[in-house]
């Protein structure tokens, strides 16, 4: 009489000479550090986990510090955008800055600065725009307060800022990268 088999055994005897060769083991090692050091992105980012508990988790990946610190930054620079609050973002992007060294935490809080600076005078001018064309049509006073997020003015100058805004990140990304190296 043939013996019965249940599907695990079949499916154990037909894949026991399977294995994965280097190449496929790099990449599973590749998307596994990166899906680790994007958790742990996430949780800081939502306000899950403060700079200190980022940091020891950071530091608990097993994997080559460059090549953590390249994926990262990989990362923070893909997450960028500039209709959201990006101060945590920011702050994740000076760690890794001052991890790297060569001036590249004080590089991104320069950038980080810019960045807000640039947003507040477009939205001060913005606001005198509409204000005056308000002021035009006869509707004027203390009380008004335009809500300029709302207008496509502020949206345009939100998007060409955040291009500005994500070369320089760019740029600053390859210094690190170069550093890493």
């Amino acid at each position: 009489m043939a013996e019965i088999k249940s599907a695990i055994e079949i499916a154990m005897e037909r894949t026991k000479n399977l294995v994965m060769d280097e190449k496929e083991k790099k990449e599973f090692a590749q998307k596994d550090l990166t899906d680790r050091l994007r958790a742990i992105e996430r949780r800081f980012l939502e306000g899950i986990i403060e700079p200190e508990e980022f940091l020891a988790e950071y530091k608990n990946i097993q994997a080559e510090k460059s090549q953590k610190r390249r994926i990262l930054v990989d990362l923070l620079v893909e997450e960028f955008n500039a209709s959201v609050e990006n101060e945590r973002l920011f702050q994740l992007l000076e760690i890794m800055g001052d991890e790297a060294g060569g001036g590249l935490g004080d590089e991104a809080r320069l950038l980080k600065s810019a960045f807000q600076k640039e947003l507040e005078a477009r939205l001060s001018g913005i606001k005198e725009s509409i204000l005056g064309r308000l002021s035009s049509m006869g509707i004027s006073g203390s009380s008004i307060e335009p809500n300029v997020t709302e207008w496509d003015e502020w949206k345009n100058a939100l998007q060409e800022t955040g291009s500005v805004c994500r070369k320089r990140l760019y740029e600053w990304k390859d210094k690190v990268w170069v550093v890493s190296a």
